[in-house]
């Protein structure tokens, strides 16, 4: 058996009110969100966002990215998903915690008779490997509850481990989340429809023309975890053909936060997570960028389309070193833009993580 993924992106739909509604909250903290990407391109080019771009770039520097994370919550009881994503390389205890966690949801699920099976890195590793890879971030798993009192039973067993939260579409559950120690945990709930059986995550929807369950069992040592019914066949639709083949490592050491998204009404919101050094800039998105800190500052508040809201002094220097061709008027989206300042992961991590002479 093998499987074929569609995989769905949303639609665009309402970014101006999107963008006013979340920086109405971090400007109540005082947050500095400056504009940047494509958001800018399009404000500075053409007056307004470009019409087929379905995120919202900002930039939020070091001194405010505690209190832009302490927002997920106010965000989250608004009508907000929320993901919070870290880069780097996490320690050997934090591998073995990421694992002893893996196996005590199984058990938990296991007791609460829920059907159930990892669906993303972890599943990889675990099979591939028989451990973590040391730059996983988040722990994903797909739920198949019987019902609304088998799922209230899930959640009342999660609360025992850490903090939970929950996501909806159309006043029902979507998702929900696991805070435990230095893991978050996405837990999905198992879809079956005419598109095919799968789930929906944040603005994209994965689909599997066959079904995932019923799971199967694999043992690690004397523990044990889920994968779905053709783990291969997943594995291959999922990663790709090469799945079989261990990644290369992107880091040597150190881990930071790389930016948090913010998913309402089909529109995404991103708080990219900006580290100055000396007179450059970095930030991940998803891959590790690097351009002059008067690309970024000083900035200041202007009257946009979408409100006011803080904008490079001179945003043309931000363009012209990550998009060279941003003059150039287009009308609808064109590709991938060939991007100058993509440089090395770790040459990024490092420049972050040495701190000196940097705050």
């Amino acid at each position: 058996m093998q499987y074929t993924l569609n995989k769905i992106y949303s639609d665009y739909a309402n970014v101006h009110q999107i963008c006013r509604e979340v920086l109405d909250v971090s400007n109540q903290s005082a947050i500095e969100a400056v504009l940047i990407g494509g958001s800018l391109l399009g404000m500075v080019r053409d007056g307004d966002f470009l019409p087929w771009d379905k995120d919202l770039d900002f930039a939020v520097f070091e001194a405010d990215i505690e209190a832009t994370l302490a927002l997920e919550s106010s965000y989250r009881k608004i009508g907000y998903e929320c993901r919070v994503h870290h880069l780097g390389v996490r320690t050997p205890k934090e591998l073995d915690a990421g694992l002893n966690l893996i196996f005590q949801i199984t058990n938990l699920m296991k007791k609460c008779a829920l059907e159930h099976c990892l669906i993303g890195g972890a599943l990889l590793n675990l099979y591939r490997d028989k451990c973590l890879f040391a730059e996983i971030d988040t722990l994903g798993i797909l739920i198949n509850p019987k019902d609304d009192d088998h799922l209230d039973t899930l959640l009342k067993s999660l609360r025992i481990l850490g903090e939970v939260s929950l996501s909806y579409s159309d006043e029902q559950v979507k998702s929900i989340l696991l805070v435990s120690g230095q893991w978050r945990v996405n837990f999905f709930l198992y879809v079956c429809q005419e598109q095919g059986f799968g789930w929906r995550d944040l603005n994209c929807e994965h689909w599997f023309d066959r079904p995932l369950f019923p799971a199967q069992n694999y043992a690690i040592d004397d523990c044990c975890y889920f994968g779905p019914a053709n783990i291969e066949a997943f594995l291959q639709a999922r990663f790709g053909s090469n799945w079989q083949a261990k990644p290369v490592a992107k880091f040597s050491e150190g881990r930071t936060i790389g930016s948090m998204q913010l998913y309402k009404d089909e529109v995404m919101f991103d708080f990219i997570m900006h580290y100055v050094r000396g007179e450059k800039t970095y930030w991940f998105e998803p891959a590790a960028n690097v351009i002059s800190t008067k690309g970024f500052l000083p900035c200041s508040k202007q009257n946009t389309t979408a409100g006011e809201m803080l904008i490079p002094d001179f945003p043309e220097i931000f363009l012209e070193e990550h998009y060279p061709n941003w003059r150039v008027p287009v009308k609808t989206w064109d590709g991938a833009v060939d991007n100058p300042t993509i440089i090395s992961s770790d040459k990024a991590m490092q420049e972050i993580i040495q701190t000196e002479d940097s705050q």
